[in-house]
């Protein structure tokens, strides 16, 4: 949704409420007419009001991510209809914005994700999970399209900030929990105010342990994850004008299960050896892989993930005379992940059984440490000047120390993978107002990137001395910019176009099989131009708000992750390319209508053409035959085909977001009715960049329905909610990479959390 605050009124709608957001709104003076609330973001390095900035926005609060009963950052796929994130369970996400995103696999570390991710205003490392877990967050703000002149390196197709709480000078908190019919629980407490007279803390604290809809046949268990974790501010005011905040962050998070079932496998085909013993029948019993199933069979107890968080940051702000801030952030990150994965989830220990040699129990192992540090400095100047401006500096130094084994016979596999990825970066951004009502903002940015890849294979699962080891450095410069234009028609209503160019930096292939010592040659830069007409209103005395925009943005050497076509391999190479050109372009916009003190209604929708414009060597798919264009090179190198023209993965051209809330005031306005719903559609999208016509997922619609009662001033609520009352099933991510193993077209999918209705109940008290 393109506000915090975003719902559509049930009382319209006949309906009772789910995700709509509920916001606490103190009761009108006397004669005062409604208005909505003014949202601030602080993502472009500086607080700013959202309909001031001249770059498309969605900024979602605590009270829209606790309504919507978010499980992880994936779930934001049904607020923001411009995004599309996979699903986190034991991995990372890929993240995607206006039909751009990166298809990333845990065994490829040290590429940049394509969106950054920050949590106030710290880049999270795209190998870390840090940012999959929403517990604890004040507001999320989503930029789209290309954000590389504040954003960085990591910012090629947008920008996604997670602004968390803080000390306050008067005492304030809160406390929630949740309950499912399924067996959610979710706990969740703040606590901010003074200590003495020059020192301010607050602390948050978390549980949850989350249900997914995927249950092990074999076990009767269902997969889940386990989320504790805390979050702790100090701000000491040295001065009047000077600050030092400091920041402790610890989050463990713990995944049970495996986290993919089968959607469709060719039919007839064996595993191994077709024909063979291991049919279908026999590894997926009481299974029939269909975009319905919901359940997998193993014997694997072990699956699952650990991943543990630690952050800490000092921040300096330094209020200098005439207006001028000036404010230092250094920040460190370590995460220690350990993860087993269910190699094909079917019900026998298949190597077991074929050879009678008890070395390999279905799984791979992988044990990932992430470090960063970083260190920025800015300077702002005010912003009631004709000419303001803000100006910093960026260094970072992210580490990745990642072993990958696997003992199964046919695909031993040991890595030792050690990529370092530093940078440094000047910026500078202004804004000229050069009449009353015309504004011309401009940026700049320098980096320099250096990256190294200290990259060591075995020929067992990491016990045998290494075959090879390659050591690759190389470094790039890439200065890249903004330019927009904006007029301010009314007092209310502005418009603005602009321009911006972004890149990805050099990356290297992680996953590449070694055939020697030699140092890899890094996959190139990517670059990016990108064009957006916008306008951005308030109307209606300040009740109805419309935003609007178009944009088209052009990836040229675009970097893509893809699995190589391999019939009959069990694990094909999964390969790092810069393909010829991506593009993606079309409209966005979003409404909210505060039509009464108590009613809300609002619309959010994306209609998005994105594609590759030139990819003639993408692989292909399982069993693709050349007639339908999967051609054998005459080198011998792996069957490829041309996509050029075709769909990026995982982006639906249309998406909307309906919601609504209605407030019924009772016992003298001393207490409330919220009742709310909202309604998402999503067109049918094609999951994969080898176009698999057995991995597109039809078009669906999610309606969401709660209801809930509380004090008008919204210090105690009560809130039931049904999510997904349709009980429609569908998927937050596909592969086909087993298709091999499987001799002909497997394709797996991820459900989403809510790809199955389940029922709660949420109760609030604030102070």
């Amino acid at each position: 949704m393109r506000n915090h605050k975003l719902s559509l009124a049930c009382a319209v709608l006949g309906l009772a409420a789910g995700t709509a957001s509920t916001p606490v709104m103190s009761e009108p003076a006397a004669n005062a007419a409604p208005e909505l609330e003014e949202i601030v973001i602080t993502a472009q390095k500086r607080p700013e009001k959202l309909q001031d900035v001249p770059v498309a926005a969605d900024v979602l609060s605590a009270r829209t991510l606790a309504n919507a009963n978010i499980a992880d950052l994936s779930d934001l796929n049904n607020l923001v209809p411009s995004v599309q994130l996979n699903g986190t369970i034991n991995g990372r996400v890929p993240t995607g914005i206006r039909g751009i995103s990166s298809v990333s696999n845990e065994q490829t570390v040290g590429i940049s994700s394509g969106v950054a991710i920050t949590i106030d205003g710290v880049p999270v490392p795209s190998d870390s999970f840090d940012a999959n877990n929403v517990a604890g967050v004040q507001s999320v703000e989503v930029l789209l399209g290309p954000q590389s002149t504040l954003g960085g390196r990591t910012a090629a197709s947008g920008l996604i900030n997670f602004t968390t709480r803080g000390p306050s000078d008067v005492a304030q908190g809160f406390a929630t929990t949740t309950v499912t019919d399924d067996g959610e629980y979710r706990i969740e407490a703040f606590l901010s105010g003074p200590i003495t007279s020059r020192l301010e803390g607050s602390l948050s604290l978390y549980k949850n342990t989350t249900p997914y809809p995927i249950t092990n046949l074999a076990t009767g268990d269902k997969t889940t994850q386990d989320v504790s974790g805390g979050r702790g501010k100090l701000r000491f005011n040295v001065t009047d004008d000077l600050d030092v905040t400091l920041m402790v962050h610890s989050e463990l998070t713990q995944g049970h299960g495996f986290n993919f079932v089968y959607t469709y496998i060719t039919p007839g085909n064996d595993l191994l050896f077709t024909p063979g013993p291991f049919t279908q029948a026999k590894l997926l019993p009481g299974i029939t892989p269909s975009w319905n199933n919901l359940a997998y069979a193993s014997p694997v107890t072990t699956a699952g993930a650990d991943h543990r968080d630690g952050d800490y940051s000092v921040i300096i702000e330094d209020r200098l005379g005439g207006g001028y801030t000036l404010t230092s952030t250094t920040a460190y990150e370590q995460e220690n992940q350990d993860q087993t994965q269910d190699l094909f989830a079917v019900d026998n220990f298949f190597w077991n059984t074929l050879t009678g040699q008890t070395v390999f129990f279905n799984t791979q192992n992988q044990v990932t440490t992430v470090k960063q540090e970083s260190e920025e400095i800015k300077i702002t100047s005010p912003t009631d000047q004709t000419l303001s401006w803000l100006a910093g500096v960026f260094y970072s130094d992210v580490n990745v120390d990642e072993t990958y084994n696997r003992t199964l016979p046919p695909a031993l596999i040991g890595v030792h993978v050690i990529p370092d990825t530093k940078t440094y970066d000047v910026y500078a951004r202004s804004t000229w107002r050069f009449t009353d009502a015309t504004s011309l903002v401009a940026g700049l940015r320098f980096n320099h990137d250096a990256i190294s890849n200290n990259y060591t294979q075995y020929a067992d699962a990491g016990v045998s001395p290494p075959v090879y080891t390659s050591v690759s450095s190389a470094s790039s410069n890439n200065l890249v910019g903004d330019i927009a234009l904006k007029q301010q028609f009314t007092e209310n209503v502005m418009g603005y176009v602009s321009y911006s160019r972004g890149y990805s930096p050099i990356a290297y292939n992680t996953s590449q099989v070694l055939t020697s010592n030699a140092s890899q040659t890094p996959v190139g830069t990517e670059s990016i131009n990108s064009f957006e007409i916008g306008t951005k209103g308030s109307y209606l005395d300040h009740t109805l708000n419309f935003n609007a925009d178009i944009f088209d943005t052009i990836y040229n050497n675009y970097q893509i992750q893809s699995y190589a076509y391999a019939p009959g391999e069990l694990t094909p190479p999964l390969n790092l390319s810069s393909v010829g050109k991506a593009q993606t372009r079309g409209a966005e916009f979003s409404t909210e209508w505060l039509a009464t003190t108590l009613t809300r209604l609002s619309l959010s929708a994306a209609y998005i053409d994105a594609k590759f414009v030139d990819y003639d060597n993408a692989p292909c798919y399982g069993l693709q035959t050349a007639a339908q264009g999967c051609v054998t090179p005459l080198s011998g190198a792996s069957p490829a085909q041309n996509v050029s023209g075709d769909a990026m993965p995982n982006s639906p051209k249309f998406k909307f977001a309906l919601g609504g809330e209605q407030r019924v005031p009772v016992v003298d306005h001393r207490f409330e009715w919220v009742l709310g719903g909202t309604y998402t559609y999503r067109s049918s999208a094609q999951m994969l960049p080898d176009q698999n016509p057995y991995a597109i997922q039809s078009g669906f619609g999610l309606l969401n329905l709660s209801a809930g009662f509380g004090s008008s001033d919204g210090r105690y609520s009560a809130t039931a909610f049904v999510k997904n009352v349709t009980n429609h099933h569908y998927f937050s991510d596909v592969e086909d990479f087993w298709s091999g193993p499987w001799n002909g077209n497997a394709v797996i999918g991820q459900p989403a959390r809510d790809s199955q209705r389940y029922a709660g109940l949420r109760l609030s008290v604030s102070f």
